[in-house]
């Protein structure tokens, strides 16, 4: 990882997109003993408005909390795309949902990644709320910003102890779609 690795995950409201920021910035400051910061966007209808959090993770102190050259984005619907899809750097890793994303435009040289993230997680999991586990479970494999063990154990930690089984299903579900 390089001394500053920005994220951001764009949705709707609602599809926990927000919930994945903060568990990935807990990770990495709890478990990695990184620096990490959180900068979330909601719009004036937060359940169906477009939204995004930007993730910031440094080995140094973060002097500006703004992202400004995104290395990693995902996103789970159009608008949000359209509207968030600035500052991603020309060589980003960026996943979509094959369903809901279909206009990407200029993808420069991003490493694109087209994949059914909402359908799957209604389909194996039955709640479109564990997207956030599925995306934070995707950005670490396809980061390694965060290790897969301090994930897991971070999880763990963190779901209700009756949903437990299927946010570790999530985990696998976010692997397999990538």
């Amino acid at each position: 990882m390089a001394d500053r690795y920005e994220i951001r995950y764009a949705a709707v409201g609602g599809q926990g997109i927000i919930t994945a920021g903060a568990l990935l910035v807990d990770i990495a400051v709890e478990k990695e003993n990184k620096y990490a910061i959180e900068s979330p966007t909601y719009t004036a209808s937060v359940r169906g408005g477009p939204t995004k959090v930007d993730v910031i993770i440094s080995d140094e102190k973060i002097v500006f909390p703004q992202a400004s050259a995104i290395d990693f984005m995902v996103c789970t619907f159009q608008k949000p795309f359209d509207l968030y899809k600035s500052r991603l750097k020309d060589d980003a890793i960026v996943v979509v949902d094959s369903n809901l994303v279909k206009d990407l435009g200029d993808t420069k040289n991003w490493k694109l990644y087209k994949v059914p993230i909402i359908n799957e997680t209604k389909k194996q999991l039955g709640n479109v709320v564990l997207t956030s586990v599925v995306t934070l479970s995707m950005t670490q494999k396809l980061t390694n910003v965060i290790d897969f063990k301090n994930m897991v154990d971070h999880v763990k930690h963190w779901a209700p102890k009756d949903f437990l089984e299927l946010n570790l299903k999530a985990i696998e579900v976010g692997r397999e779609l990538v």
